[in-house]
């Protein structure tokens, strides 16, 4: 058997800490491990590293890469490229292409990179049955039998109770309900929630798929490169529309374990330890007459709450969100709200990382930008220049390598150096703690897009458009 990972996701329901640029896959809300990561280990519990894979776009593969290497290095050879993104059935068809040009007919389970699972021995269990059902000649899909009536999640209806362990025809995949709705299904009980994880052989997909998704089956029939070039032919589709709802060949395994797909701040209050009151809170928070509130700060900042009960507050350095906690769902408003007023918190965290470290936005006004740069021990950024704008560094923690032009210097802690506008530089760190530098910009113009990379140990000399 063969695995596939879908970290593809932009992932804006927990927004303001998931955003475009950094989505829910690649957070450690434990401090610990990222979605992403989590999902990985899971993973290798059912394969070898080799027959895991991981379908990403092209923006999120240094997260990626990144991340796996502190797992696995020799996973960064199984990270397969969107050419853009296309929603689930265009990046299955394209990943299963790649593996099968690999080598072999194996069976494929698919699961995405930001859901919880646990305990991890019974989801092995159950997913070694599902191996057996599949080898059936079928589509396995998988189910949890809902607890609560859920509006965040998809459901799926099947023909009768499931045995234990066995598989269950499916009579229809339903997207996202009403309240009302979901309380029926809950009281019915042949309603399972959508854990969007599947289990099938790349043959029988691709025969599926000739069938039900002809518009993605006439892009998916040529070689993987002939797929890369035509992606952009693909519908926008998921693989429950495009095939999994028409097909005759699905069955449901129910996946009777702890799951969630962690879709709501309801969802991240749900997984975290609470105290005496009801409170789940991480970082500098405290709190005084309240209860059953979810309270999260990400920067520095002091959080304090007095007299308030069943509310979210999320504080990440440039943005707060303040919430009733029924209401987490409707995140999605302010996020499509705050997307046609072009603003920047959508898309970008005021820290951005890189695979050399992070740089933090301090504060921006006509003609400046400052920064703190955080530089991995024994890393360095691309060698670079910038066309509008000038740079002076002061060195607060660690010693600096600073090339500019032909020359090259180190810059000690409390020392400075200033890099003209047009000059050809690069900053490294040769000790063995982060460097740290606060960087003044000067200019007409302060874009991230004013980048010439000229040197890049991480590949980016062709990108014009991030940071450093």
């Amino acid at each position: 058997m063969k695995a596939l990972i879908l970290a593809g996701g932009s992932g804006t329901r927990l927004w303001p800490l998931s955003r475009s640029d950094y989505p829910k896959q690649f957070l450690k809300l434990d401090g610990k491990e990222s979605f992403l990561q989590k999902t990985v280990k899971r993973n290798l519990r059912l394969v070898d590293s080799k027959d895991l894979y991981i379908i990403t776009g092209s923006g999120y593969y240094l997260d990626v890469a990144g991340q796996i290497k502190e797992i696995d290095s020799s996973l960064i050879d199984n990270i397969i490229l969107e050419p853009e993104k296309k929603n689930t059935a265009p990046a299955i068809a394209l990943a299963a292409r790649f593996i099968l040009e690999k080598g072999g007919d194996d069976l494929l389970f698919i699961s995405p990179a930001d859901h919880l699972i646990s305990p991890l021995e019974q989801f092995v269990q159950v997913v070694e049955a599902a191996k057996q059902i599949a080898a059936e000649g079928t589509l396995v899909t998988f189910g949890v039998r809902p607890h609560a009536p859920e509006t965040g999640y998809g459901y799926i209806h099947v023909a009768e109770t499931p045995k234990e362990l066995k598989g269950t025809p499916v009579i229809q995949f339903i997207e996202k309900p009403s309240k009302e709705s979901a309380m029926a299904y809950l009281e019915e009980g042949s309603y399972f929630w959508n854990a969007g994880m599947f289990l099938f052989s790349m043959r029988l997909f691709f025969e599926e798929l000739k069938i039900h998704a002809k518009e993605i089956n006439k892009v998916a029939e040529g070689t993987f490169e002939a797929i890369v070039h035509r992606f952009h032919q693909m519908p926008d589709i998921s693989i429950d529309y495009a095939m999994m709802e028409k097909s005759k060949k699905v069955r449901m395994i129910s996946l009777d374990l702890n799951w969630s797909d962690v879709g709501s701040w309801d969802n991240v209050y749900d997984m975290l330890p609470k105290d005496g009151a009801g409170n789940a809170t991480l970082g500098e928070v405290e709190v005084f007459e309240t209860r059953n509130s979810l309270i999260l700060g990400t920067s520095k900042r002091l959080i304090a709450t007095i007299g308030v009960e069943n509310l979210l507050v999320i504080e990440t350095g440039d943005v707060i969100l303040i919430s009733k906690k029924e209401e987490s769902q409707n995140v999605k408003t302010v996020v499509a709200a705050l997307t046609k007023q072009g603003r920047r918190e959508v898309d970008e965290h005021i820290t951005t990382h890189r695979p050399w470290g992070s740089f933090t936005i301090l504060g921006e006004g006509n003609r400046y930008k400052m920064k703190k740069i955080v530089v991995f021990p024994l890393h360095k950024l691309s060698l670079q220049m910038h066309y509008h704008r000038s740079e002076h560094w002061v060195v607060v923690t660690g010693t600096a390598c600073v090339t500019i032009g032909e020359k090259v210097r180190t810059v000690h802690e409390g020392e400075s150096i200033f890099v003209p506008k047009s000059a050809i530089h690069r900053v490294e760190n040769p000790g063995k703690v982060p460097l740290e530098i606060i960087e003044v910009q000067v200019g007409e113009y302060l874009g991230e897009d004013d980048i010439v990379r000229l040197d890049d140990a991480y590949g980016r000399t062709e990108e014009v458009i991030a940071a450093h």
